[in-house]
């Protein structure tokens, strides 16, 4: 288990001998954690060794090839649109639109979740990365760096009891040390309130009681054929 408050039996966020193909290759296999509330996994390893899938899996964007994954006991593919609403996904993608201001972008994000007063959580969530300076700026003269911050921004809009899963792919590219910090200041508040946050990494951040799984130690070489035949892995439903 991963470490976070003190859980139910099945209270949080769990893999079950999860196994991830790309292609016709086992990226990672025979894979299990459980994520209690107020936890923090850290994903390191190697380029290809499967942060960024197993992340698209945690979120339900990718389905795995066998194992499951449940919330609170229960298998996310039973109900996708719950999951989805339970989580927040910052991935590679710059997903600022370039015509809207930076506050516009985190209203038009707001609204979309279905909160209330989706102006003022905007501005506040761009005070809480240091953005607010920019709040009237469009997308396109955003640099790289604060298009980051913009997306980091939206995980500052709802409460952890609304969005309580944060899954982030390399939070950490293209911001300062200071944003770094803000960043890290963030997923404590959101861990404090019973948020948990799975993110990857190729650098130091500093993420209290974190624990860091490697996925290189669940890496295979295998092709489909091997992993339909290996009892280990198993053959998909």
């Amino acid at each position: 288990m991963i470490q976070g408050q003190t859980p139910s039996t099945d209270q949080g966020l769990a893999a079950h001998r999860l196994t991830c193909l790309r292609g016709e290759r086992v990226v990672f296999a025979d894979l299990d954690f459980r994520l209690s509330p107020g936890g923090a996994l850290i994903l390191v390893g190697p380029n290809g060794s499967g942060k960024s899938s197993l992340l698209r899996l945690l979120s339900g964007l990718s389905r795995p090839f066998s194992g499951n994954l449940t919330w609170d006991g229960a298998d996310i593919a039973r109900d996708p649109d719950a999951h989805r609403a339970r989580l927040r996904y910052a991935g590679h993608q710059d997903a600022v639109k370039p015509t809207l201001t930076a506050l516009e972008n985190l209203s038009v994000w707001a609204g979309l979740d279905g909160l209330a007063d989706p102006e003022d959580r905007a501005e506040r969530a761009l005070a809480a990365l240091a953005m607010d300076h920019v709040a009237d700026m469009p997308g396109r003269y955003l640099s790289a760096g604060q298009k980051k911050r913009v997306n980091l921004a939206r995980l500052a809009l709802a409460p952890a009891s609304a969005a309580p899963l944060w899954l982030l792919d390399e939070p950490s590219t293209a911001l300062d040390r200071d944003s770094i910090d803000r960043l890290a200041t963030l997923i404590t508040a959101h861990r404090r309130a019973g948020g948990m946050v799975v993110l990857s990494t190729h650098s130091d951040m500093d993420v209290a009681d974190a624990v860091t799984l490697n996925l290189a130690d669940f890496g295979a070489t295998a092709d489909i054929d091997d992993a339909f035949e290996d009892e280990a892995v198993g053959a998909p439903a």
